[in-house]
């Protein structure tokens, strides 16, 4: 059984600069830009009230397998507690590949709901009040389509676009920063991210056309200063794109909200939240001129606490270290929370694993204290020092980046790639030499070596041929001609100027498929590259 060392060194990250030491020398915080709850720079909070009259949303990532079984699966959810519809699409879905697609076979409804065309969106959304539960959307490159397909179920349940509420992540530049789930080139990327945007924006405008994944790049190994600086100057650029279309930059700041990730290191992460805070509002106070709290108090979700945090080994002790993601994000203030699954290390939360996430946030919000005053920790000379430490590594990073030509062009070089590949490589041998404490994993291991018996979810086996047959079921029944000219008109559409958005919609209504609607983008981005 490994034995702990006798001080845990914390781990350095040379690349960003940042680093807490054992022991920690505290600076004189800088106690004008605390400021009060809900004012400017909203260090402390976007709400004057915090949380006393504004709880946080439970949102519990949700989606699995054939649309029936999402449809169930939200309705359970939503009946215990759970704020909003969030939806988590299989990576087929998400790369436009349909379920028959022989690329598909191995994903389909794997770690995420199956969507081939309308119909499907249609079943999960079944029964689901569109004009009272917000729904969040996971899609970044076929972003347009899942946004069009909302557009027309609500329409079909009767309810005006602009009385939806919710987000479509609509983040392709963390795509290319991490995960690697893009179908085109960055200009081509960044055209439909504007007009999946541009259309949130002027017919949805309780929705938020942006929610910008930090939380990738937490994950992707960045460390505090890495997640805040890149995701930020993200953000940044997807203002100055909408700006130059056009839009008020209060509009599009508004509508944009960042998704950050928590992990056990609480207070690091609500000072890290934050510092993101702060240095947004003083941001677009400071380079974009603005004097609105619609564009200076940004709004915020947190995964808590992220997966790559969970153990395999006594998954048990997961629900403590999703305990403290969750007070992590409640310290930093943000407005809707994910829960995290304690079987997460193993498959996709089973019913069980999801109903005690969720149980794990409400107890925080409803039995522990930390909604009793906003910024309950605020003050603390070590939390203030930390959001300032963090604040200041951001801001150059971000300077840096746009000295640098933006960051659309450091993603191109690899820039913040190679810095967060770095990173994750430290940490992972600092877990292997003892150096970074996991409970269960490299320190206290369990000596009976036991494997757990936590009833882990079983997908499915006959999703795939669920999926098959619902396809050929709607391409027998579909107006065959409509389909085509939709297409034809798509592909006319990604390869001329403008917006895509009302090919997307005429194809979405049609019912051609999202393979088919991501050929015929690819057709029209390649022509219009060519060209």
């Amino acid at each position: 059984m490994a034995s702990s060392p006798s001080r845990p060194v914390p781990p350095t990250t040379a690349e960003s600069g940042f680093a807490f030491p054992a022991s920690y020398p505290l600076g004189a915080p800088d106690t004008e830009a605390i400021g009060d709850p809900g004012g400017y720079p909203y260090t402390r909070h976007a709400y004057r009230d915090g949380y006393r009259a504004r709880p946080w949303s439970p949102s519990l990532y949700a989606g699995f397998g054939s649309p029936r079984d999402a449809n169930a699966r939200f309705h359970l959810l939503l009946s215990q507690g759970n704020g909003r519809a969030s939806i988590a699409f299989d990576l087929p879905t998400q790369l436009g590949l349909d379920s028959d697609d022989p690329e598909a076979q191995h994903d389909v409804g794997r770690v995420g709901v199956a969507v081939d065309s309308l119909a499907d969106m249609e079943q999960i959304l079944d029964g689901i009040p569109l004009g009272t539960t917000p729904v969040t959307m996971n899609m970044n490159a076929m972003g347009p389509v899942v946004v069009a397909m909302l557009a027309v179920v609500a329409r079909r349940q009767g309810v005006d676009l602009a009385d939806l509420r919710g987000t479509i992540s609509n983040d392709i530049l963390h795509e290319f920063a991490s995960r690697g789930l893009y179908l085109w080139d960055l200009p081509s990327s960044m055209r439909l991210t504007a007009d999946t945007a541009d259309y949130v924006l002027r017919h949805m405008p309780g929705f938020f056309a942006f929610n910008v994944r930090g939380v990738l790049l937490h994950e992707a190994g960045a460390d505090p200063v890495q997640e805040v600086g890149y995701s930020l100057a993200i953000a940044r650029a997807y203002v100055d794109d909408l700006v130059a279309r056009g839009h008020d930059v209060e509009a599009v700041a508004g509508k944009l909200s960042l998704f950050y990730a928590t992990s056990p290191r609480f207070l690091e992460d609500a000072a890290k939240l934050r510092a993101a805070r702060r240095l947004w509002a003083r941001v677009m106070r400071e380079e974009y001129g603005t004097d609105d709290r619609r564009a200076e108090a940004l709004r915020m979700t947190a995964v808590a606490c992220a997966g790559s945090h969970f153990m395999r080994e006594r998954p048990e002790l997961n629900l403590v270290r999703s305990t403290l993601g969750v007070v992590a994000a409640a310290l930093g203030g943000v407005q809707t929370m994910v829960g995290t699954a304690y079987d997460e290390a193993y498959d996709i939360p089973s019913e069980h694993a999801q109903e005690l996430a969720l149980g794990v946030q409400q107890i925080v919000q409803l039995e522990s204290d930390v909604c009793g005053t906003a910024d309950p920790i605020g003050g603390a000379a070590f939390l203030e020092d930390m959001t300032d430490r963090i604040e200041q590594g951001a801001r150059r990073l971000m300077d840096q980046v746009a000295q640098d030509g933006g960051i659309v062009r450091a993603l191109a070089d690899q820039g913040p790639q190679t810095a967060m590949q770095r990173r994750a490589y430290d940490m992972q041998r600092e877990i292997e030499r003892g150096e970074r404490l996991i409970v269960g994993h490299n320190v206290h291991r369990d000596p009976r070596e036991e494997a757990a018996d936590i009833g882990v979810f079983e997908p499915s086996q006959t999703v795939v041929a669920e999926r098959h047959e619902a396809l050929q079921r709607l391409r027998s029944s579909r107006d065959g001609d409509r389909v085509r000219a939709a297409l034809a008109d798509l592909a006319a559409s990604a390869k001329a100027d403008g917006s895509v958005m009302p090919a997307v919609e005429a194809a979405v209504e049609a019912y051609a498929t999202v393979g088919e609607m991501r050929q015929a983008l690819t057709d029209g981005v390649d022509m219009r590259t060519a060209g």
